[in-house]
């Protein structure tokens, strides 16, 4: 979100509409925030955080598309590439939550499951997954605005979003960088220290 400021103020502004600035978002909302739900899914897809899943391996010979694969046979399931086939994806690079929408403006079936991997090794905590990060994005978006830090002359510090900012490995995820998080207002603050409060009292009622 600090790269991409007009696209967090629309999310802000359908879960103000919808949500409200009194509640945070909960599952039952996730229905009545289509442009939420499109920025969750384009985030997943513009850096994949498993570019190529983890390895499968051929149990027998087989034969797919006239490649031979042998029996035991590594086989990674490309996400980068999928991510970034232009004719699912155009402009693959552009960060732009709209891709997800129909021209009648409702969502896509693309859900971008295909991040989770594929077969019988897909993660088996997908759906927990799926929901844990679509609400925490939702909340962070209702409650804080993210954006880009200042240096000690008030300059904006600048972010590099390519492929160098990133981790190269099996699992990838952004080098530290610095931005500024503050709460939207103090009804926001007020919301997330309540929010904190409960959470922790739960955690020392199970320990």
């Amino acid at each position: 979100m600090t790269l991409h400021p007009v696209e967090q103020k629309k999310a802000q502004q359908e879960i103000d509409h919808v949500v409200g600035s009194d509640r945070l978002p909960n599952f039952e909302d996730r229905s009545s925030l289509p442009y939420v739900e499109a920025l969750y899914r384009e985030v997943l897809r513009w850096r994949p955080i498993g570019p190529l899943t983890f390895p499968h391996a051929t149990d027998k010979d087989d034969v797919y598309n006239g490649y031979f694969i042998p029996k035991g046979a590594n086989v990674f399931a490309n996400v980068w590439a999928i991510s970034r086939d232009e004719i699912v994806y155009p402009d693959p690079e552009a960060f732009r939550p709209e891709r997800f929408f129909k021209n009648d403006g409702t969502l896509k079936d693309d859900n971008v499951m295909y991040l989770f991997g594929f077969g019988r090794r897909i993660c088996p905590g997908r759906h927990l997954a799926d929901s844990v990060i679509w609400l925490t994005i939702a909340s962070v978006l209702a409650t804080f605005n993210i954006s880009k830090a200042k240096d000690a002359d008030g300059n904006l510090v600048e972010i590099d979003a390519g492929t160098d900012a990133f981790t190269d490995s099996i699992l990838s995820g952004p080098l530290p960088f610095e931005c500024s998080i503050t709460p939207r207002s103090s009804l926001a603050q007020t919301i997330i220290r309540h929010a904190a409060d409960v959470v922790l009292q739960n955690l020392k009622g199970q320990y």
